[in-house]
């Protein structure tokens, strides 16, 4: 028969003629609980946060493929400019012998301005039949043309170059035909002031593109590594250390709401440990791949808490969560978010130790009050069935008759039910992308 049908058969306690099982204090049951609604929002939430971060990561990856095709442009740049440089080397070469044998009325040193057989022209500082000092090219079949310094018929000090066939315009020093020293290059996708090695972006320098996002930090061979600060398009910004284009060791995210993370980071995700601190908690605490993971402590903003394992964002494995005003606590076990396994909860002078099964007392329990009262038994789905330990000295009664044993009526009036804390609150799940888009 079901509990509480009161059928009034008589108890076998005979010894405790009136009984009923000691009580949480008034709202205590609802750290207990957690309504199917909350947790399914939880749940939701957390596949938001998944979505939002698996935008984030494909920005991220995109930002990477572009300065891969960044690269790659300025290689095939840099290797025309070295053919073409071959070219005019054979071209001065040619010239030289006329000169010399004085087949061509034309002196070797001073100001010249020359037309080469293939199309290219020189105006500018001539000493041994080659460009030196300054002085104009304009190169015909790569369609391109340098204003500056040269050494020897090589690009060398200050110059200009544009390359119309590729989208750049390349302002700064040159070093034997290469970018070389402090310069500013033009293209596409923004404009780079810095630092130049070998004809690569190496060094300190800064990168403002079209889309408004900036980048200012170390780079080597075109990519962000070393130590720099990503700004994004909505104040959103990262400052700290990178690696091959991504976030990498340890950084400060601040997001565009001001929330703040500061911890490690592993090829542009959260992972290690960290700190992310809102308006509504602060987590200090291990992360993996982004997500909250491992142990950590959470500190919410009405001063409830907790402290233990985490799995993907969500309370899984050992932990302890303490209500804001301290009088209500639990100790135990977690799975997925929920109360699971065993797990002592305690509020006021009365404490149920016991098992749990998503989120309910379910299994072998009890419950015990300061001044000695044991009420002990198995429990489905949070409905007790239960027996009173002998020389109890329990009062006020209510039995029922329970699977041929007494059984406790559970109270009229349930305590009212309240969300406990699941997992992050869904303000701050939302905006804990690896990065704002």
């Amino acid at each position: 028969m079901a509990l509480g049908s009161g059928i009034g058969l008589v108890p076998m306690w005979s010894s405790c003629p009136s009984m009923n099982p000691p009580t949480f204090p008034k709202g205590g049951i609802e750290i207990l609980r957690q309504s199917l609604e909350a947790q399914e929002e939880v749940e939701r939430t957390f596949r938001e946060r998944e979505a939002g971060h698996i935008e984030c990561l494909n920005f991220k990856k995109s930002l990477r493929h572009l300065l891969r095709k960044q690269n790659e442009r300025r290689e095939e740049l840099q290797l025309v400019e070295q053919r073409a440089s071959e070219r005019t080397q054979a071209l001065l070469d040619e010239l030289l012998i006329v000169v010399r044998e004085r087949l061509k009325a034309m002196s070797p040193e001073g100001y010249q301005s020359i037309t080469f057989d293939n199309g290219d022209m020189y105006e500018g500082n001539w000493k041994s039949c080659r460009m030196h000092g300054t002085g104009v090219m304009r190169r015909v079949a790569d369609n391109d043309i340098y204003e500056g310094e040269w050494f020897f018929g090589v690009r060398n000090g200050n110059g200009m170059c544009c390359s119309p066939n590729f989208g750049t315009l390349y302002s700064g020093k040159w070093l034997a035909g290469k970018w070389h020293g402090r310069g500013e290059l033009a293209e596409p996708e923004g404009l780079y002031i810095g630092d130049f090695v070998d004809g690569q972006i190496r060094g300190y320098g800064e990168y403002l593109y079209r889309e408004g996002y900036a980048y200012k930090g170390d780079w080597v061979n075109g990519v962000y590594e070393g130590s720099g600060t990503f700004f994004y398009t909505n104040g959103a910004r990262y400052e700290g250390q990178w690696r091959n284009g991504y976030e990498h060791g340890r950084g400060t995210m601040t997001y565009y709401n001001g929330d703040v993370y500061t911890g490690d980071w592993c090829n542009g995700r959260k992972h290690g440990t960290g700190t992310y601190t809102s308006k509504l908690l602060q987590y200090e605490g291990g992360w993996s791949s982004g997500a909250v993971h491992g142990i950590g402590k959470c500190t919410y903003a009405d001063g409830s808490m907790y402290k233990g394992s985490w799995c993907r964002g969500l309370y899984d494995g050992d932990g302890e969560f303490v209500s804001q005003d301290k009088k209500c606590s639990y100790k135990g076990e977690f799975r997925g978010g929920k109360r699971c396994g065993r797990g002592v909860y305690q509020c006021g002078e009365v404490e149920y130790s016991g098992d749990w099964l998503d989120d309910r007392r379910h299994g072998v329990g009890e419950i015990k009050t300061r001044d000695g009262r044991v009420f002990r038994g198995t429990w489905s789905h949070d409905e007790p069935h239960c027996e009173v330990v002998p020389g109890c000295n329990l009062e006020g009664t209510s039995l029922s008759y329970c699977g041929g044993r007494g059984a406790p009526i559970a109270p009229e009036e349930p305590d009212p039910v309240l969300n406990m804390r699941l997992g992050l609150p869904d303000e701050v799940i939302d905006c804990m992308a690896d990065a704002p888009t």
